[in-house]
């Protein structure tokens, strides 16, 4: 195997004299190559999970939810190599170029923090401001991952130092963007027509999502263990099994829960994956499923709305998974690790309470620290119109899918009426239940002037003749009256 070399100098010194010895590093090309690749599998986890959030979004968000999380990528590697490394593990950046092993390191753990605030984009799918948004990403990332990430995994962490086990992210990652998430919910507050985006409408987009994300957590963990791979794909497989056999007993088998679970094994797992054995992992797979299955079933009583079960699937499947940790690790598995109350040491437990609530803590007052001074200067919440047209049109001005021939074209005849402000709430819900019924209706929703009507008008469907020879429909209230001014207010 092909080997760099680098050589270096070491002071040592006696009673009488002081002597430089040369000494020489190797460096594993193999190896080398494996950490890289690892890194990269990591790094693909982000526009794996745009993928899988966007398929659970309503369809006039799909574009907005995959830039959420590609955005991260560009904001907080920029962040990462500024400053963020070295805020998080010590060595300055300009120190560590030139060497092999700070270059490997910075890329590696730079592609966790990247994913960690994209997994908050989740609970305020729909309603937040682009360049807010933006902003609260770079100072998120700053100010509450960069210190977490030194108290678990830096040299001199009091976390580590402590002995709180998280081999990959299970505090640092999960429970923090959890906990956030359902800050950034309760702060933003409900969704305007929150009751047209129950369903999933691209599964898969959601299923490719799935998919991407279990094959790139080979290097979530695997660039440090080979047992960490083989951990995380048990766990995987047992989430998902229980997640079926779940909806199986209740009656239906659902493809958004096949995958949903997987996901939740993957959470639960990332905190012990380096220090159990392989059955451990099957079981801490179903334990974080069954934890948070249930915890969903409750999600309508607590008044939140977390679009995409940020809190349930990251924030109460990491706190699963770092609590067993301390039931199961073993230090035989791992040199690194400790031995757990399974196995003789009930202080583990304490150990990981401790770091599951520090990072509770820390990450819920760092999010309102962030947002709250935000939505009372700049704003954080889109205008209701806005937000009931949707992001890829109002922030982005694109549509995710083609236009069909037939479909878009100049209008030669139409019934022109202003819709009242309770209008547009009640046309988002219509257009969701003909969604349901067919499959590639899309709406479009435009206001005339901005003057807005308070009653609530019944809502009928009227044919519309397009210049082009095709055809298309438009939602009129039946009790308005025509607009003066002849835009187009609502059609399909």
């Amino acid at each position: 195997m092909a080997q760099s070399v680098q050589n270096l100098s070491v002071l040592t010194a006696s009673t009488s004299t002081s002597t430089i010895v040369p000494i020489t590093i190797v460096y594993n090309t193999g190896d080398n190559a494996w950490m890289m690749v690892s890194t990269a599998l990591v790094l693909m986890m982000t526009p794996a999970l745009a993928f899988f959030y966007g398929g659970m979004v309503h369809n006039k968000n799909i574009l907005n939810q995959l830039f959420l999380s590609i955005i991260c990528m560009g904001i907080v590697f920029c962040q990462w190599v500024l400053f963020g490394f070295s805020f998080a593990f010590g060595p300055a950046v300009s120190k560590g170029f030139g060497s092999f092993k700070w270059a490997c390191m910075l890329f590696g753990e730079g592609t966790f923090a990247i994913i960690t605030p994209a997994l908050i984009s989740g609970a305020v799918a729909g309603r937040m401001k682009l360049i807010p948004y933006m902003i609260f990403i770079f100072v998120w990332t700053t100010v509450c991952y960069d210190p977490l990430a030194h108290w678990v995994w830096g040299d001199n962490g009091w976390l580590k130092l402590l002995g709180t086990l998280d081999f990959a992210g299970g505090t640092v990652v999960h429970i923090s963007s959890g906990i956030s998430g359902f800050v950034a919910s309760i702060i933003l507050g409900k969704r305007y027509d929150v009751g047209s985006h129950g369903q999933a409408h691209n599964l898969p987009f959601t299923v490719l999502g799935t998919s991407l994300l279990w094959v790139c957590s080979a290097g979530n963990a695997s660039g440090l263990a080979a047992l960490a791979m083989m951990n995380s794909n048990a766990a995987a497989a047992a989430g998902l099994m229980t997640w079926v056999i779940i909806d199986a007993i209740r009656g239906s088998i659902s493809i958004s829960g096949a995958c949903a679970g997987p996901i939740v094994g993957l959470v639960a797992i990332t905190p012990a994956c380096g220090f159990v054995q392989p059955g451990w992992a099957l079981l801490i797979g179903v334990i974080g499923t069954l934890v948070v299955y249930s915890g969903l079933q409750v999600k309508k009583y607590i008044g939140v709305d977390d679009a995409l079960d940020c809190m349930f699937v990251h924030g109460i499947g990491g706190i699963a998974g770092a609590f067993v940790t301390g039931l199961f690790c073993q230090a035989r598995v791992n040199s690194g690790g400790a031995d757990g109350a399974f196995y003789g040491r009930p202080i583990q437990l304490w150990y990981q309470i401790a770091g599951i609530l520090t990072t509770i803590a820390f990450a819920g007052l760092c999010t309102a620290g962030i947002l709250l001074p935000m939505k009372y200067t700049i704003g954080i919440r889109l205008d209701r119109e806005d937000e009931v047209l949707g992001l890829d049109h109002t922030a982005h001005g694109e549509s995710w899918e083609a236009a069909e021939p037939g479909v878009r074209g100049s209008i030669s005849k139409v019934e022109d009426v202003e819709v009242g402000e309770d209008g547009i709430i009640q046309f988002s819900a219509t257009m969701s239940v003909l969604q349901q019924i067919m499959p590639n209706f899309r709406p479009q929703l435009r206001v005339a002037d901005g003057n807005l009507k308070q009653q609530p008008p019944r809502l009928s469907i009227q044919k519309v003749d397009y210049s082009n020879g095709g055809t298309g429909f438009v939602l009129v209230p039946e009790t308005s009256s025509r607009a003066s001014n002849g835009n187009i207010i609502s059609k399909l």
